[in-house]
């Protein structure tokens, strides 16, 4: 941590004043009217959450039976959207609209279904729409295949067979054995379970972006990005990093660029490729090229990885195609990106490994390369196949794969999570979640640190329905249902726009504060809290040190907030002096 602030110090220079921050409007006061204008314009589960709102608070003296009438409503048109989405094989909103009634607690009130029969149909209806991948990715999904009919395991199992899904194939073949069914389709041979390192690497390509010319100290350049990637579906769908194909999507860039590939086979041609999905907060992205494979990669059935399991990589570290490397997992539990873990590798990677495949030994996916951090040889990271199981079917819908966001920013303290920071207008503000409660429950699930939480959070699609169960800062335990909202890019760079630099302090860096004075005199602080492992608790700082905030400035091109401030540390003597803070805002704390 000490790095980070020493290297955020050194561009701090030139700041502006503190400047005056945007005042979020009072949320708009929850009515019948506005019920039946969400239910109109097909709003059912807004309608829930906001119905349990006016229930809760009945501001307008509302009878019992008009609550009674508008809950009826609100249930009758629960039931005709979900047997809708049924009927529309629109599968995905039917389990979302199914689960918000179970976190209201109407299933009752809605057609004789369940969520595995739900499930189940998805996964049959992309067998029907010959989207093979897909079916198989929601059955990697499943908790157990007890769902699935034994007709309808027979036939994935041929499907898996012949996508070379062998992770697959053994689950299918593990739960038939179970079930004493006896298994007419000809299985594989051993060996075929796995690829030889000629096959991998077969199904490695490398990733060319051209983005024209860029001068360089007036002489013009060729811009160039380069990376790997690998084939997940052999109709030519190919997974890499979001970063590697950026330029390609991102609407902020305004420049010339064109996609590529360079099959490992042949990697002198060069094939157009185009984005299919990304995601930006996992940096992963789905291509496609006109040009079928026959090796393909397959998530491996272990989804957590031991230190010191031997791995390998395959990649084009600068440019240099059908390059493999071993080494083994050095540590599995990295908090590098915005939600879950990632693994830190000892994997030799460069410049240009970026999106290729972390495998084990069997040859099966076990991560996707990310990261190398130059300045110290060796310290390389790879997100693990756990997370690209919950977005990887939602890749092929096109466009960005959007997430759920409760809207608070979260501490471990101890064996709980504290909330550091409640976002204006949010999930968690609307059931009135403060800084200082206690999240303890995401849909019925315990939760009891960020990657628990973000596991949790991730089984759920947005525009969903879900109870909240958290602890005052009284200690009494309050529950209340909520509508998931999309994550924001960024979520602290949203709270900056949204709120003032004392709500911003415990989010950003690790401190809770108090203002104390607001006047001509300036603006002053005292420290309320300190959690430990923050940026304040590494910089010394302690409860009721008083300080002045002396400029605050939100580095957007540099995705930095720095913050300096006179403080009297009660460590130091309370002897005044300056401190600057820095932190990078795309953080690991929001969920």
């Amino acid at each position: 941590m000490g790095i980070v602030i020493g290297a955020l110090m050194l561009i701090f220079s030139g700041c502006v004043n503190v400047p005056s921050q945007y005042e979020p409007p009072q949320l708009t006061e929850v009515s019948i009217q506005r019920i039946n204008s969400e239910l109109d314009d097909g709003n059912v589960v807004r309608a829930i959450e906001d119905y349990y709102r006016l229930r809760e608070v009945n501001r307008g003296g509302l009878s019992g039976n008009e609550i009674e009438d508008l809950k009826l409503r609100i249930q009758e048109e629960l039931r005709k959207e979900l047997q809708f989405q049924i009927d529309e094989a629109m599968y995905s909103n039917a389990i979302r609209l199914y689960i918000s009634a179970i976190q209201a607690g109407w299933e009752e009130h809605v057609p004789e279904v369940s969520i595995d029969s739900l499930k189940r149909d998805r996964i049959l209806d992309f067998v029907e729409r010959e989207e093979p991948i897909r079916a198989l990715a929601y059955v990697r999904q499943l908790d157990t295949l007890d769902v699935l009919t034994d007709e309808d395991l027979m036939k994935l199992l041929e499907i898996a067979i012949q996508e070379r899904k062998y992770p697959v194939v053994r689950r299918i073949v593990t739960s038939l054995a179970a079930r004493n069914v006896p298994i007419e389709t000809e299985l594989p041979e051993e060996e075929a379970y796995r690829y030889s390192q000629a096959e991998l690497i077969k199904g490695t390509v490398t990733i060319w972006v051209n983005r024209g010319m860029r001068i360089q100290e007036g002489v013009g350049l060729p811009d160039r990005v380069i990376g790997s990637g690998f084939y997940i579906d052999r109709r030519g769908y190919i997974i890499t990093n979001y970063h590697v194909i950026q330029s390609q999507v991102d609407p902020q860039y305004e420049g010339y660029s064109r996609l590529y590939i360079r099959p490992s086979e042949d990697p002198e041609i060069k094939i157009p490729a185009r984005v299919v999905g990304w995601d930006t907060v996992f940096d992963i992205a789905l291509l496609k090229v006109e040009k079928e494979t026959d090796t393909v990669f397959s998530f491996s059935a272990a989804e957590e990885q031991e230190p010191g399991a031997r791995i390998y990589a395959i990649g084009s570290p600068a440019g240099l195609e059908n390059t493999i490397t071993s080494g083994i997992v050095s540590a599995t539990d990295r908090r590098f990106l915005q939600m879950g873990n990632v693994m830190q590798v000892d994997v030799p990677i460069n410049q240009g490994n970026s999106g290729g495949p972390l495998l084990d030994e069997d040859g099966n996916l076990i991560g996707v390369v990310f990261a190398g951090i130059e300045q110290f040889e060796g310290i390389n990271f790879a997100i693990p196949v756990k997370w690209l199981i919950h977005i990887f079917p939602e890749l092929y819908d096109e466009g960005q794969v959007d997430h759920p966001f409760l809207g608070v920013a979260l501490q471990k303290v101890g064996e709980e999570l504290e909330v550091t920071y409640v976002l204006p207008g949010s999930s968690a503000d609307r059931i009135g979640m403060e800084a200082g409660n206690v999240l303890t429950q995401i849909a019925g699930h315990t939760v009891r640190n960020m990657v628990e939480a973000h596991d949790t959070i991730l089984e759920y699609s947005t525009e969903t329905l879900i109870k909240v169960t958290w602890k005052q800062n009284n200690g009494t335990a309050q529950e209340a249902p909520v509508v998931l909202d999309t994550r924001p890019k960024v979520p602290l760079e949203k709270a900056i726009q949204y709120d003032r630099p004392e709500k911003l302090f415990a989010p950003a860096f690790g401190m809770q504060v108090e203002k104390i004075q607001d006047n001509l005199l300036g603006t002053r602080y005292i420290v309320k809290k300190v959690y430990q492992g923050s940026i304040a608790d590494d910089t010394g700082m302690s409860v009721n040190d008083p300080f002045s905030l002396q400029q605050w400035k939100y580095m957007k091109d540099e995705k930095v907030l720095l913050a300096q401030v006179r403080i009297k540390k009660r460590k130091a003597g309370f002897l005044e002096t300056g401190v600057q803070l820095g932190t990078y805002t795309e953080t690991t704390n929001f969920l």
